[in-house]
């Protein structure tokens, strides 16, 4: 056999192997995803003997994220208060994993839990439009603004970290006629090490979860409106900040969040 006929040969080989590579990729996805919609038909018909109504197709196949450990970014800490207090910042090491810093037009303190508190004349302009600002630098979503006709209130927002949600940490800002006053919330650095964990549960045992929760406590819901994946924050001794990846159920009365690690079911 001359070196073209071999060489067409291997070709001929090397499409078919590749092929049947992605028949295979197929044929799998397709009995997975037939698996998930019988799963979904069953549990939504369980949770509706229950007296709770879901709707199989939005329950997501999506894999939940790995957990992550954050490591703390003091230059973040500054960059946040330099953004709120402006120039001349001066900054003290009160110990214990807290740091706090001053200027002219207020004070701020940084825990190593994530947590700070800024307050004073945060806003030379605008106060509405810094909120956004701040949001927009630090990664900060779903603004909802409680001002009056006067722009004095409440403005808050959630952290976003990977494309999705923290539910326990979110920020809230303060103004008295449009000139911000008060910022308190969680800052989340973005360097972090995976956590090695279980499996995470999926949506379908997130429900399992939630409907078990259901039956023991006596839990009110008529309906399941939303499922999607989040991030919950946790602290310890060991890891001031942890992000859990975890499932936000959304109900017709409330909110619950089932834990992908432990199943454990909340509400906030």
């Amino acid at each position: 056999m001359d070196r073209f006929r071999l060489k067409n040969v291997i070709i001929l080989i090397l499409i078919l192997t590749d092929l049947a590579l992605m028949g295979a990729l197929v044929y799998r996805r397709t009995v997975a995803q037939s698996a998930h919609s019988r799963g979904a038909e069953e549990l939504s018909a369980l949770l509706a003997a229950d007296g709770i109504q879901l709707d199989p197709g939005i329950i997501p196949q999506a894999d939940p994220p790995e957990g992550r450990s954050l490591t703390r970014d003091t230059a973040l800490d500054r960059k946040a208060a330099a953004f709120l207090l402006g120039k001349g910042l001066t900054s003290f090491n009160q110990g214990g994993g807290v740091y706090s810093y001053t200027s002219s037009a207020g004070a701020a303190l940084f825990r190593d839990n994530g947590s700070f508190d800024a307050a004073g004349t945060l806003s030379s302009g605008s106060g509405e439009t810094r909120c956004r600002e701040f949001c927009e630098e630090f990664h900060y979503a779903s603004l909802v603004s409680r001002l009056d006709e006067e722009g004095s209130g409440t403005m808050t927002a959630v952290r976003q970290f990977g494309g999705l949600p923290v539910f326990n940490a979110s920020i809230t800002f303060t103004l008295n006629r449009n000139v911000l006053v008060s910022v308190s919330g969680t800052l989340l650095p973005e360097t972090f090490t995976v956590t090695e964990d279980t499996v995470p549960l999926s949506a379908l045992a997130a429900l399992t979860a939630f409907q078990l929760q259901v039956r023991e406590t006596g839990a009110v819901a008529t309906s399941i409106t939303d499922l999607y994946l989040c991030y919950e924050l946790q602290s310890t001794a060991a890891s001031p900040m942890s992000l859990v990846p975890a499932w936000c159920l959304v109900t017709d009365t409330v909110k619950y969040y089932v834990n992908c690690f432990t199943g454990t079911v909340s509400q906030i």
